[in-house]
């Protein structure tokens, strides 16, 4: 307990700037005129004080002045609940003591006190009778499991069970359908406590520090589980939905979301409020510092894609997953073919040389692209003269591209934005294919990923180095070898990990048909495959699951990934999987990845 740490040591002199509205409630005698001085002096025998006035030039030389009595200046009390998780009193007590070398002598003051019966109460509770209450701090918390966690959500009512003695109200969140353990720190546990009372004894809950929960909460998986503040996610955890509501999504009514503790100054005397606004404000999950990619695979609106394009209109291939990547602030699409306005009517049998109609772009609109990668193999299927024209629909559209362009030296160019004050970087390149742009060749075609060898990365890695150091936060993108295995080879496991030691926090497989596994670590998330998008008529149900990746991003971290699973129906069209195939999917990925 820290009861008393925080009220008897500070006696604290804050300025009230009175607001317009409150000038009526002040005294007089508390404010000091612009052209004088006053220096206040003490009698403590006699228990009264003088005020002697002088001009305001020349300033007086300064001299020990006694510090004043209690009764010298009107003092207002101030409480801040000791129950207050350590964190949050902590922010508190800086700011006010912060404040109190603000202030001049003679002015309001305000000291601490041990009675809640103070002019301005700071305390979790929402409203007071016969205060004036300001809502000054809230705290979320995220429920996260360790990232190989195949349930997605919980409920309140679950979770509130577990907290009070019911061990296996939470046996979903483990894999195995074990009791679960719930890992926190103890600043996290005291906001717990207010938002839900004392946890039975029953309840198997373990305190750690807070630096070591990844470690600890992973070390005891699949049986385990934590609760932590929103912005101390990472790429580790998984984020656990609660009540349907996902902290990852900025559409999110956060009024709903019932794992936020709020902190309120309550006021007695509107002489006070000016006073307590000065408290801090912080909103440990604000949505203007949030920003959210959207990362896909394979996109070639050819052979059945663009037969049912052309059957049941163009954007039906993004119908049922446009709200995905709408909502992110980056839409990425990988797209392999490049435009051409004689390209032949689309069959199924079309091959693997492979053209779009230009009016098809009209999908990639529909569904919100800003971000083409331009690593594919089959951009140059028609000649190269058709992507530099795809390249000049994108720019006249004002979308950016990367891993590929006009020139070797437009295609080595990463993509650089800053989205909620996040500074993000994009870079990527063709491990596998021949539709390279070189320093001799002088055309347009994807970005070599090594100079000599094209396999080196020599050329990329660099400049992951470079973005890195000037304080991006980078995604990498790979066209690398297509393997038709939820595995990724163990040369592909080299190649992806050089990039995210590099510096990349996201490295992302574009060229996978077959959705392949994840490799994550606290420097970042790495998604071997990610399998196709709007590319349909393969063989083989690894090409017909796919995902979209929703990077977050937030306050200059990478928190980590929400993933979304589509099934491809009818050759064109992802549709988001069934609660049961998703568990499916992950299950089988996970376990390709060695979890």
């Amino acid at each position: 307990m820290h009861t008393l740490r925080f009220a008897p040591r500070l006696l604290l002199y804050l300025v009230v700037i009175a607001l317009p509205a409150l000038a009526g409630c002040q005294s007089s005698s508390t404010v000091t005129p612009a052209i004088t001085v006053q220096i206040v002096q003490t009698n403590p025998a006699a228990g009264t004080e003088q005020a002697l006035h002088k001009p305001a030039a020349p300033t007086p030389t300064p001299t020990a002045t006694p510090w004043p009595a209690p009764t010298s200046v009107p003092v207002s009390t101030i409480w801040i609940d000791p129950v207050l998780p350590t964190d949050l009193h902590d922010e508190l007590e800086r700011a006010v003591s912060t404040i109190q070398g603000r202030i001049p002598q003679g002015s309001r003051g305000i000291t601490s006190t041990f009675s809640s019966d103070a002019d301005i109460v700071v305390d979790s509770h929402p409203t007071v009778t016969g205060t004036l209450d300001i809502a000054i701090i809230s705290r979320t918390y995220a429920v996260a499991a360790p990232f190989p966690t195949v349930a997605d959500s919980i409920t309140m009512d679950a979770l509130t069970s577990f907290w009070h003695g019911n061990a296996r109200a939470l046996n979903r969140l483990t894999n195995d359908g074990s009791t679960p353990t719930l890992y926190t720190d103890a600043a996290t546990r005291a906001g717990l406590v207010l938002l839900l009372g004392e946890p039975s004894r029953a309840a198997p809950i373990r305190l750690v520090q807070a630096g070591t929960l990844v470690t600890a909460t992973w070390a005891a998986r699949p049986g385990s589980f934590a609760v932590l503040p929103f912005d101390r996610l990472e790429p580790e955890w998984k984020l656990i939905w609660l009540d349907g509501l996902n902290l990852f999504d900025k559409q999110m009514d956060a009024a709903r979301y019932p794992l936020t503790l709020y902190v309120h100054a309550h006021v007695r005397n509107a002489r006070d409020l000016a006073l307590a606004t000065q408290l801090p404000t912080s909103n440990n999950r604000d949505i203007t510092k949030m920003a959210i990619v959207a990362m896909t695979g394979t996109t070639a609106m050819v052979r059945g894609t663009a037969v049912q394009m052309e059957r049941k209109g163009i954007t039906y291939p993004g119908e049922a997953i446009r709200d995905w990547l709408l909502t992110a602030d980056v839409r990425h699409i990988s797209n392999e073919v490049s435009f051409w306005d004689h390209c032949p009517y689309p069959t199924f049998n079309d091959g693997v040389s492979m053209c779009s109609n230009p009016k098809y772009i009209d999908l990639l609109k529909y569904v919100g692209a800003n971000l083409i990668e331009l690593s594919g193999n089959h951009l140059w299927d028609k000649g190269t003269d058709y992507l530099s024209s795809t390249i000049q629909m994108y720019d006249d559209l004002g979308w950016k591209h990367f891993a590929g362009g006009r020139t070797y030296t437009e295609s080595q160019q990463p993509v650089t934005m800053t989205i909620a004050g996040n500074r993000l970087a994009f870079v990527g390149c063709n491990w596998f294919g021949a539709d390279w742009a070189t320093p001799t060749n002088d055309l347009p075609g994807s970005a070599l990923c090594g100079s000599e060898n094209p396999h080196s990365l020599d050329l990329i890695t660099p400049a992951i180095h470079t973005l890195t150091e000037q304080g991006y936060l980078v995604i990498a993108t790979l066209q690398y070898q297509e393997y038709y295995t939820y595995e990724p080879a163990l040369q592909q496991e080299q190649d992806f990990k050089a990039l995210r030691d590099a510096g990349a926090v996201v490295v992302n497989g574009s060229q996978g048909h077959w959705v392949q596994g994840f490799d994550v670590s606290r420097a970042g998330f790495i998604h071997y495959g990610v399998g196709n998008l709007f590319f349909g008529d393969q063989a083989g149900i690894g090409t017909h699951q796919t995902f979209v990746d929703r990077h977050i991003f937030y306050n200059g971290r990478y928190l980590g990934t929400d993933l979304r699973t589509a099934f491809i129906v009818d050759y064109s069209r992802p549709e988001p999987m069934s609660e049961t195939d998703r568990a499916k999917l992950l299950q089988t990925l996970f376990a390709a990845s060695g979890y």
